[in-house]
């Protein structure tokens, strides 16, 4: 397994605890929409996957400014993982079809060929995440400790991935 492949597969790992994101997109006028999204699948190629209404994000928005962000928090875990990337709509059948559940017929009731069903495919092109996943007796002990000795408190696990450059 390659470099890239590792560093995909931790973040799977950390989104798959996490699951519902927010979205943060810019609208044509320059504002800043965000929205909790359901991941769906983040695959091989740093690419995530969700289902969306075909009017959100806009068509028209997206075709003027589709740079995106995505954030995941896990305060239970202590972990939090921030994305930035590029927003496409992506209306493919297929992929649909690979990644439909049952329970999305809470927002589609017309199933898999809901007309208003499209896929939004994020391409990630910059993660960052904070992983301690211990509890918080051990955090807080951790947190203590740096206090008492006089040293700068370790949150976990931190990486900066940067996938331009993998």
């Amino acid at each position: 397994m390659n470099n890239k492949s590792k560093k995909i597969d931790k973040l799977r790992t950390l989104i798959n605890e996490v699951n519902v994101a927010m979205l943060n997109s810019l609208k044509a006028n320059g504002e800043f929409y965000s929205r909790p999204m359901n991941t769906m699948e983040l695959d091989d190629d740093a690419n995530l996957y969700f289902f969306s209404d075909e009017h959100t994000p806009d068509e028209h928005d997206v075709a003027i400014n589709n740079n995106v962000s995505v954030t995941y928090t896990n305060p239970e875990n202590n972990t939090y993982i921030a994305l930035s990337g590029r927003l496409y709509l992506a209306h493919d059948q297929d992929k649909i079809e690979q990644l439909w559940i049952p329970a999305m017929k809470a927002w589609f009731p017309k199933g898999k060929t809901d007309p208003r069903l499209t896929l939004i495919r994020v391409e990630v092109l910059k993660a960052e995440y904070w992983d301690s996943s211990a509890s918080d007796m051990v955090v807080l002990f951790n947190l203590i400790k740096a206090i008492v000795k006089g040293e700068t408190y370790s949150e976990g696990n931190h990486e900066e991935i940067d996938f331009k450059k993998s």
